[in-house]
């Protein structure tokens, strides 16, 4: 086992005393804001989660081309109460301009339209060499659905929360079967037509429940009246536990909230995100921002502003507001305004890609990036749309949805490419791909008004779809020809296969990174980094975990 392992090993950081590559390769390197520090018990790299990186110079030996490799590492990573919420980037090896190359990531997505966090801790392992689906799969319509409000990857599932208009209708919680089935979790107990919101919370499955103007999105009335406004946890056997009443006490409602006939009570929440262990929501008619407080209560932390998004970038805590500027929450509880997206009175989502923080959009439609202070680059216009709404980093890219065309984009440094209309009724103004998460290696969206799921994969990718668990943990991923197989703790915990495998090329000529790259810059240490040009077997991989 020792002489397979010294044989086929190309790369080889144990990064207990230093920040070397050990291997025969001698591979040279440059790191950059990583600290040598005792780790939970054992010598370690740790890095900061906003600009530390070991970036290893384009080798020959790093030329796997259509052939077998592994990447075997142990990684620690926090709670979410001490700031373990982000985990980032492991390794990756990615030309973004030819999509060529792979990436291990452990990924967490906040800031998806009014906000739903999508991906919260999830082992990724993708593959790419410019390959693409032809098209988008539909995978059905959840019951009745009008909108997609909600598309979460929970507990190895995929859910979608949905807004249904009738008089007798209600929003429903969904776990997706396959093959166009969904199952039924309930519908939002107030009776509402709504659940706007999913969130994996201190490992529980929580869904927010509302109201929704039927007329914002040019649907004519909305013709269920009754008022929604609570968060619900739902628990393994199928019941709904009653979290409290976001907004229903307290600050003062938003009267630009009430346009398209609302009422201006606290009758729909609609953003749930986790940040430092707590669950912070948002209601659609109340200003700021509030923190859950267990039980029933939630307890406001302001802006006095009206929330339409929350994010996380670099471990801070991001408002993103109607009138188009963003906040961050800071210390000791006051707010810092960040400035204003140009030309945004609405900003909708947000995403952290390469490193950096990208927002979208309303009325014109853009991609935004935050520089720091209050200083805002425009990217570029996606085609004729006005907003940006769902968004989410899957396989290397980064991707957007928009009104009121029901586009797709992908966004190719400084220009966005088409990537399909999702809903073209054309009886209807305002078409929307409102929501997004991957899942099972694919990247999965929701439409309005269609209520339709629609799925499509970009080269290769295996997924953990649960929460990676905190404290040492040793990943490994492999790929044998077709087969792309992630291991976690010695075991296998995920498998995909690739088509055309003999035209998966991977090599560029980007330099391989570790602890940067697609998207987060990673939290946490790592130890015993390495990478063979073999792929190791599960006995290899066990013996790894091991050590």
């Amino acid at each position: 086992m020792d002489h397979f392992h010294n044989e086929s090993l190309v790369g080889h950081w144990p990064l207990d005393a230093d920040l070397r590559n050990h291997a025969a390769t001698r591979m040279p390197c440059v790191a950059r804001s990583v600290n040598l520090a005792t780790c939970d018990g054992r010598p370690a790299a740790t890095f900061d989660g906003i600009d530390s990186v070991i970036e290893v110079a384009d080798h020959p030996d790093l030329h796997w081309g259509r052939g077998d490799f592994s990447i075997a590492l142990w990684l620690h990573t926090r709670s979410g109460a001490d700031g373990g919420d982000i985990v980032g980037d492991l390794v990756s090896k990615f030309d973004p301009d030819t999509r060529r190359g792979l990436n291990l990531i452990v990924s967490t997505h906040t800031g998806v339209t009014q906000t739903t966090q999508s991906n919260y801790r999830q082992l990724q392992f993708g593959i790419d060499d410019g390959h693409l689906d032809p098209a988008w799969t539909d995978c059905g319509r959840p019951g009745a659905a009008v909108k997609v409000s909600a598309l979460a990857s929970l507990d190895g599932a995929l859910h979608a929360g949905t807004f249904e208009n009738g008089p007798d209708r209600c929003g429903h919680l969904w776990r997706y079967r396959g093959d166009g089935d969904w199952l039924d979790l309930g519908a939002a107990p107030p009776g509402c037509n709504n659940v706007g919101a999913i969130a994996l919370f201190d490992g529980d499955l929580y869904c927010a429940t509302g109201r929704y103007s039927a007329s914002g999105s040019h649907l004519g009335d909305t013709l269920n009246p009754t008022p929604g406004g609570w968060v619900y946890r739902v628990d393994a056997d199928g019941s709904w536990k009653d979290c409290g009443h976001v907004g229903g006490h307290g600050a003062a409602s938003d009267n630009a909230a009430t346009a398209h006939g609302a009422s201006d009570q606290a009758d729909e929440t609609n953003c749930l995100t986790t940040w430092q262990g707590r669950l912070f929501a948002t209601s659609h008619h109340r200003r700021g921002v509030y923190a859950y407080e267990g039980g029933r209560d939630w307890r406001w932390i302001g802006p006095d502003l009206r929330v339409m998004s929350m994010t996380i970038h670099q471990g801070r805590f991001y408002a993103l507001i109607n009138g188009g500027g963003v906040y961050r929450y800071e210390e000791d509880g006051e707010w810092t305004h960040c400035g204003d997206p140009p030309g945004s009175t609405q900003t909708y989502c947000a995403v952290t890609y390469q490193g950096q923080l990208y927002v979208g959009t309303w009325p014109e439609g853009t991609v935004v990036r935050y520089d720091g202070g209050t200083s805002w680059t425009t990217i570029n216009l996606l085609g004729a749309e006005r907003e940006v709404m769902g968004a989410a980093i899957y396989n290397g890219k980064c991707y957007f949805g928009t009104l009121p065309m029901a586009n797709v984009f992908r966004m190719d440094g400084d220009r966005f490419t088409f990537m399909g209309n999702l809903d073209n009724d054309p009886s209807v103004y305002m078409r929307r791909v409102w929501s997004m998460a991957v899942f099972d290696g694919q990247l999965f969206a929701g439409t309005l008004p269609g209520g339709r799921v629609l799925r499509r994969r970009a080269g290769g990718m295996a997924t953990f779809d649960h929460a990676l668990p905190t404290g040492w943990r040793h990943v490994a991923a492999v790929r044998r020809g077709a087969t792309l197989t992630l291991y976690l703790d010695g075991k296998q915990v995920a498998q995909s296969s690739v088509s055309n495998t003999e035209n998966f090329d991977l090599d560029n000529d980007q330099p391989l990174r570790i602890g940067g790259g697609i998207g987060h810059v990673l939290t946490g240490s790592l130890r015993d980094v390495r990478l063979y040009n073999v792929a190791l077997d599960a006995q290899a991989v066990r013996s790894l975990a091991r050590v």
